[in-house]
């Protein structure tokens, strides 16, 4: 294995370990990360941080200002309904379009993800939930066949998922994303546009508003 995959796998493990502390608040909006102190406490060299740091910067986690370091960005709760207000649109017409062009095996691909999501819900797995749900996400918006529309998504969507999959942590939210995936899927295979749109828009819309409450108890507790 040469050193560039080896720090790209340090630099990932990095990546989700401050997405979860910047998302449930343990690292606060405006707080410096120090690359040698980050460099210390993972036990690598500063290579990934950096690394990291460039990732974290992609989806607006964090803000690079060069000499004056890199800070955690700062996500109001109004920020981050108007990223899940879009997000929820484009997911919703991919869905319409999916109903309309999916192929079998696309849709299979839908199925069996909704199926791994399950599975995660009885073994409390929520990482594999949270893998198995962008499965399932993508597998819709692959089967929208439109180019342009996953290319808006491919830069709207980023911003949201670290959120997305905190929410997974929440009681019961696993057991009724699975719940509304199914929805989806029925209208999938009934080639039923306008009603895959509405549910999609809608499973997405809410898992924004669980978002936004988390910020909003953030920002109080600031």
């Amino acid at each position: 294995m040469n050193k560039p995959m080896v720090t790209a796998r340090k630099a990932d493990i990095i990546v989700a370990a401050l997405e979860t502390q910047i998302v449930d608040g343990t690292r606060g909006p405006g707080q410096r990360l120090d690359e040698r102190e980050l460099a210390e406490e993972f036990g690598v060299s500063r290579t990934p941080i950096r690394e990291a740091f460039r990732q974290l910067a992609s989806i607006g986690l964090v803000e690079d200002l060069g000499r004056r370091g890199v800070l955690v960005a700062k996500h109001s709760a109004s920020d981050m309904l108007d990223s899940f207000l879009v997000v929820a649109e484009l997911e919703g017409i991919a869905a319409r379009l999916a109903a309309q062009r999916i192929s079998d095996d696309v849709l299979k691909d839908a199925q069996d993800a909704n199926a791994l999501c399950q599975k995660a819900v009885s073994t409390l797995h929520i990482t594999a939930f949270n893998s198995a749900n962008m499965a399932f996400h993508n597998a819709i918006i692959k089967g929208s066949k439109n180019r342009l529309l996953q290319d808006q998504l491919s830069t709207a969507r980023p911003i949201t998922f670290p959120f997305r999959h905190h929410v997974s942590t929440l009681p019961g939210y696993m057991e009724k994303s699975v719940e509304e995936h199914i929805g989806v899927l029925a209208a999938l295979s009934a080639g039923d546009a306008e009603r895959a749109q509405e549910l999609m828009c809608n499973h997405v819309n809410l898992q924004g508003e669980q978002v936004v409450g988390l910020l909003r108890l953030l920002e109080k507790s600031g």
